[in-house]
């Protein structure tokens, strides 16, 4: 599991999760797949949204670096 499926499990757009978190679509995309660096402030607003503590989003992130 990572962030991607994540989002998709529960029927959420990276449009949608992206305007939440105060950031880009294609942000949001390449956070997902561990192409840049989640920082703490959007790690944060990423657990705001998936109701999820801030250790679980960091450990989906590190799942979705091994995505390619």
């Amino acid at each position: 599991m990572n962030l991607r499926n994540l989002r998709n499990e529960r029927g959420l757009r990276r449009s949608f999760v992206a305007n939440m978190v105060g950031i880009c679509g294609k942000h949001l995309n390449d956070i997902e797949r561990g192409r840049v660096n989640l920082t703490q402030k959007v790690a944060e607003k990423l657990a705001d949204v998936y109701q999820l503590d801030i250790e679980e989003i960091f450990k989906l992130y590190k799942e979705g670096q091994n995505y390619e």
